[in-house]
């Protein structure tokens, strides 16, 4: 069976990380003197699911605009839609806990330039989520092509 070919550096696009890497790098996250060097990018987002009720923390990349947190996620994962309405987080930012409330973002034109503010400010997100670079911008073609397969959850900092 063929499959698409990704260049080196990429991986497919439904690639999920493995739930042991998610448990090592909840705990690198908490640790005080290991966090601050993932932690710049890095942070863990602890919610209750909307059906379970159960408790859930998983590490995401994030972009930081001040009291707005931005995470982007591919729309396939279904963790996003615990968000469809505001709904209370904790985050581990940067070696401490703070509260906020988070909401997804899944509609195409409030995505675009939200992806491309986070792909300017934070370029490993733009080669995570196979956004075209030039001369240190995002190309609008390739944003736009992107926009349908990503949610955009927003975190307002309390």
């Amino acid at each position: 069976m063929m499959t698409q070919q990704t260049k080196s550096n990429e991986r497919p696009w439904d690639w999920t990380p493995p739930k042991g890497v998610n448990r090592m790098m909840s705990t690198v996250l908490r640790l005080p003197l290991v966090h601050s060097v993932m932690s710049k990018s890095l942070m863990l987002i602890s919610f209750t699911g909307k059906k379970s009720g159960k408790q859930y923390t998983t590490p995401v990349g994030y972009y930081r605009d001040g009291k707005r947190i931005l995470i982007v996620t591919k729309r396939f994962r279904a963790w996003w839609q615990n968000f469809v309405a505001p709904a209370p987080v904790t985050l581990r930012l940067q070696g401490r806990d703070v509260a906020g409330t988070a909401l997804s973002i899944a509609d195409e034109a409030t995505i675009i330039p939200l992806m491309t503010q986070i792909a300017e400010g934070a370029p490993q997100q733009a080669e995570i989520f196979h956004i075209e670079m030039v001369d240190g911008k995002p190309a609008a073609d390739s944003v736009r092509q992107i926009a349908p397969k990503i949610v955009i959850i927003e975190v307002t900092l309390a």
